[in-house]
This record gives structure tokens, sequence and C-alpha cells, in this order.
């Protein structure tokens, strides 16, 4: 039972971590999107997944728990680098196009 649940704790990460991925082509292709993104919000849900990998390596010596967390990670921060660079990276487009005229 015990190695069950593992395996299905292991799958449900793989897929948790997959569940990102169209939310992730919507924030590529629409900058609003991009932007209603919550800098804090995904920044804290990350600082918070990042004391599980701790936990999961260090108290718990689980490889399977900071797996999974670490694919969360990576699937947030790329949410988060979203966000940031339609802030600070890139103009608006509207603002682009009225300068170049």
């Amino acid at each position: 039972m015990e190695q069950f649940l593992s395996v299905l704790y292991g799958a449900s990460g793989i897929v948790a971590s997959a569940l990102y991925v169209p939310q992730i082509l919507k924030y590529h292709r629409d900058r609003d999107a991009r932007l209603s993104i919550s800098l804090v919000s995904w920044a804290g849900w990350i600082a918070i997944a990042a004391i599980t990998i701790a936990y999961a390596l260090c108290v718990v010596k689980s490889y399977l728990i900071a797996m999974v967390a670490g694919l969360n990670v990576l699937a947030q921060i790329t949410v988060l680098s979203y966000g940031v660079r339609a802030r600070f990276c890139a103009p608006p487009l509207a603002t682009a196009g009225k300068r170049m005229s």
C-alpha cells in the first residue's frame, strides 16, 4: 500500500505540474493576462514550495516529495517570470507603436 501511494503521489505531482501548461500558454499569448499575474502571490507560493523542498530533504528524507515540489517550483517560476517581464521588460505595444509614428 505504501508503494502504491508513493507512485500515486509522484504521478499526481507530475499531473499537477502539467496542469500549469494551459495557463502558461495563455500568458505566452496574452499580455493582459501576464499583467494580471500577482507577483507577490506567486513569489510567496515559490517561497513556500522551497520550504517544502527543504523539509522533504532535511527532515523527511524524501526525494520524491522534493522532486514533486521542485516541479511545481519550476512551473511557478515560469508564471512569475511572465508577470515580471510583462511589467518591467517590455513596453506596452500601443505605446511602442505611437512612439514610432
